[in-house]
């Protein structure tokens, strides 16, 4: 059973459109036993998700798109930031999920959030993650001419912190003929699949809910980078990105000429991720973060707490 990993919603601010409840009402129709929402760098949706999701007995999958170098400390070209997938598999990662999200925006807000290797091995507990696209590390050491040997030390590197059983490689079921990049990631992707016995999961990266949305979508790329729908220069995608069936996502995966055996793995991969999470919100309860405070200060506090209280 196909389960879709990988979309964004109206809240990855003009880069998608689609509400979460829009999402899993669609999800719905399409009889999906579960959907992700991997919006990008922010996770505001995931609670309209999670609340939608479960109203409609569908499983809620929380995740997050964040940007991502090997060292936040010393890199070339902060422009140059990648994508990498987190998943939360449970409650507490749900928690470390909030953590990192603060640390890409707060702690190094140059261009864009970013996490690196070393908050993954702060918070790598119950992690799962894989790497998509064009924005993804692989699609950029291709697109910059790396050389195909550090694509293989990085993803070494990402497995000696979460365990290769936590990291998927992601292959994109659009059009290879129309879009020659996707075909080019697609063969690195196996190429490292293959050589390092890594699973493969598929998905088309969904970003409007239904194939009519398609127009809508352009428009709000178009306003973002401050263009008409008329101008020859707004981006108008050849690819498909509406929340795809199975069948769809097979009909694509044999258009590229992939056997039917690699297309029923990494469909049953979908599956095999969403049977893993089960990750829960507490909802209705107040939560408050605990600071390390200066012990002066934490002195302080002690002996005036009590003229702190305020009776109702």
């Amino acid at each position: 059973m196909y389960i879709p990993l990988h979309g964004h919603s109206t809240f990855s601010f003009l880069e998608a459109i689609g509400k979460p409840k829009d999402i899993v009402k669609k999800a719905k129709e399409l009889w999906f036993s579960a959907i992700w929402l991997t919006d990008l760098n922010v996770i505001y949706g995931l609670i309209q998700l999670y609340q939608a999701a479960n109203a409609e007995g569908i499983k809620p999958i929380l995740w997050v798109e964040v940007g991502f170098v090997l060292d936040i400390h010393n890199v070339r070209n902060m422009k140059n930031v990648w994508s990498i997938c987190l998943l939360a598999t449970s409650s507490q990662w749900y928690l470390n999920l909030l953590k990192l999200v603060t640390y890409a925006s707060q702690d190094w807000i140059e261009y864009r959030p970013k996490i690196d290797f070393q908050a993954l091995k702060e918070y790598k507990e119950w992690i799962l993650c894989f790497t998509w696209g064009v924005d993804s590390w692989i699609a950029s050491m291709i697109r910059d001419s790396e050389p195909i040997e550090k694509v293989d030390e990085t993803f070494d590197m990402l497995v000696s912190i979460l365990w290769k059983e936590n990291c998927f490689l992601e292959v994109i079921a659009q059009d290879e003929k129309e879009e020659s990049e996707v075909k080019s990631i697609n063969a690195a992707i196996l190429w490292l699949s293959q050589r390092k016995n890594a699973p493969c999961i598929v998905s088309n990266i969904y970003q409007y809910p239904s194939v009519g949305d398609k127009v809508t979508h352009e428009l709000a790329m178009a306003i973002k980078d401050n263009l008409t729908i008329y101008d020859p220069n707004h981006r108008a995608p050849k690819t498909q990105n509406h929340l795809m069936t199975e069948d769809e996502i097979r009909a694509m995966c044999k258009k590229n000429w992939y056997d039917e055996s690699s297309i029923n793995e990494w469909i049953d991969n979908t599956r095999k991720i969403a049977d893993m999470c089960d990750a829960s919100i507490e909802m209705w309860q107040k939560l408050f973060p605990k600071y390390e405070v200066e012990p002066d200060v934490l002195e302080k506090y002690e002996k005036y707490k009590n003229d702190l209280v305020v009776e109702d």
